[in-house]
């Protein structure tokens, strides 16, 4: 029965999905423990003796603030280093780590992370103070794998159950339905092109399109995904990276179509950030309020550190 299936399948990605997070959490301890500031710096995980050169408040409420080396230190560039943009990092001074943040944006002279106010509401900074940056271990994506491991193995019921039911061999696939030839929104789609898309979408549980690399696999998902909207379907798009959802979006931008992007606004491509979840909230009734006070907050923040 595909319910074992799921108990063993579930049972044995934990297992593994503990024993990866293990050794990530224990490589990042030993680096702490056992491996100097400077050590971990010519690693190019950590970034030393930086300053606060300004912090304002962007990516729709989230606290912007970005460092630079001391003027006088190898003329303010950054050591070489294996940060980008999307990195959780840790914000440490002399005192030890004070908060976590995302980074946003790193050039040769000057690194900007994102921290959440709600949750750094007493972060607090002194421009004549020294700070550290320490790439850190992404806890968020091993919870949320957890969780939905867990939440499958208890998914007795539900839209959902027939596809795990046919993904873990307890059914067969659902004959395909009967449906028309769509009058395709792309006039440039090949034949094959074509034929994959009408073949996902007379399919019930799953369909397959695959091919090498520049055959059009995206061009096809982003029609077969009009076409499912057009049907009056909730279509939700899931890829293994942010770039690849990013490449999506702006797609389906294109058509005019309205899409929401879920996730971090600074793991996001600048030109995607509008259809962001917290770019949809910033443009809602009230948002302009909610944008002065923070304004207030900044200039308030500006005279007490002066």
């Amino acid at each position: 029965m595909a319910s074992a299936a799921v108990e063993t399948f579930v049972a044995k990605q934990l297992d593994l999905l503990e024993l990866e997070r293990d050794a990530e959490v224990e490589e990042r301890r030993s680096w702490q423990e056992n491996v100097s500031l400077k050590e971990l710096q010519r690693r190019g995980v950590c970034l030393l003796k930086l300053q606060v050169s300004s912090q304002r408040t962007g990516l729709y409420g989230q606290l912007l603030v970005t460092f630079e080396p001391p003027r006088c230190a190898s003329a303010g560039v950054l050591p070489s280093n294996s940060f980008s943009s999307g990195d959780i990092v840790g914000l440490n001074d002399e005192g030890g780590q004070l908060a976590t943040g995302v980074l946003t944006r790193i050039t040769q002279k000057s690194v900007t992370v994102a921290f959440d106010q709600s949750c750094d509401s007493q972060l607090s900074f002194d421009q004549q103070n020294s700070y550290r940056l320490l790439k850190l271990a992404n806890d968020v994506t091993y919870k949320r794998l957890k969780k939905a491991l867990i939440a499958l193995k208890k998914y007795h019921a539900g839209p959902a159950l027939s596809l795990i039911e046919v993904l873990f061999g307890g059914a067969a696939p659902s004959p395909a339905g009967d449906t028309r030839p769509p009058t395709f929104y792309n006039a440039a789609l090949d034949a094959s092109q074509q034929e994959a898309v009408s073949f996902a979408l007379a399919q019930k549980e799953l369909a397959i399109i695959h091919g090498p690399p520049g055959t059009g696999k995206t061009t096809t998902v982003v029609e077969f995904i009009l076409q499912a909207v057009k049907q009056g379907c909730k279509v939700l798009c899931c890829a293994p990276s942010n770039i690849a959802v990013d490449n999506l979006v702006e797609r389906l931008a294109r058509s005019g179509r309205r899409a929401l992007r879920l996730g971090h606004p600074a793991r996001l491509l600048e030109s995607i950030q509008q259809h962001s979840l917290d770019a949809v909230l910033a443009r809602s009734d009230g948002a302009q309020i909610v944008a002065d006070i923070r304004r207030d907050i900044d200039q308030v923040s500006v005279r007490m550190s002066q």
